[in-house]
């Protein structure tokens, strides 16, 4: 089975039943209709659908492998099959945005960020505006108003303030984002721009 495919059921996943349990023999076969060899343990995902699925290990880890119980009514892999081709998962890459001078201008940006649901070990990435406003029910997404223009210690207060109160939301995202990003100090007037001209000046 594909990574994709066990992250959909693993994004899926409402509850996870942590050492269930070693396989028996003939108790279980693999995505490619094999059988499990018997005292392998296993963990169990229940999805939203209240759906159980059966991976290797027991807690999920990366090389947490999908299997299926052989029993009587609806095969595993069948519900399995109806889960995968009913929950298309689009996935999301990182991409930042970077601020031009129409932002600088307006004096912040808006930066958008996601993270795979149902797992806040996830890392917390940031993506463009299109994506943002897909529709990704596999992931979680925040905006940040970034302030980017200003007096320095007045931009950091604030946008410390703002990445404090969106990590409680989403944790994670003081790891990807600083105070200061992007930042660009307040242009001060020149010291010598104070009243008119030089007086005439006579010639010699």
């Amino acid at each position: 089975m594909s990574k994709e495919l066990i992250q959909i059921i693993n994004n899926s996943t409402e509850e996870k039943i942590l050492d269930a349990g070693v396989t028996k023999k003939l108790e279980f076969i693999d995505g490619q209709d094999n059988p499990v060899p018997e005292g392998i343990p296993y963990h169990i995902h229940i999805t939203d659908d209240k759906t159980y699925w059966y991976m290797t290990g027991s807690d999920h880890k990366d090389a947490s492998m999908l299997i299926f119980k052989v029993s009587g009514g609806i095969p595993d892999f069948v519900k399995y099959t109806s889960l995968v081709g009913s929950k298309k998962q689009e996935y999301l890459t990182e991409q930042k945005t970077i601020p031009n001078s129409l932002d600088y201008e307006k004096g912040y940006i808006v930066l958008f960020f996601a993270r795979q649901a149902n797992s806040l070990t996830e890392k917390v990435f940031e993506i463009s505006q299109s994506d943002y406003e897909k529709d990704t029910p596999f992931y979680d997404k925040v905006t940040l108003n970034l302030k980017i223009y200003g007096e320095e210690e007045e931009v950091k207060k604030f946008n410390e303030r703002r990445i404090n109160n969106l990590d409680i939301r989403m944790p994670g995202i003081r790891m990807v984002v600083q105070p200061l990003q992007y930042f660009k100090p307040m242009q001060k007037a020149p010291s010598g721009a104070m009243g008119g001209g030089s007086s005439g000046g006579g010639g010699y």
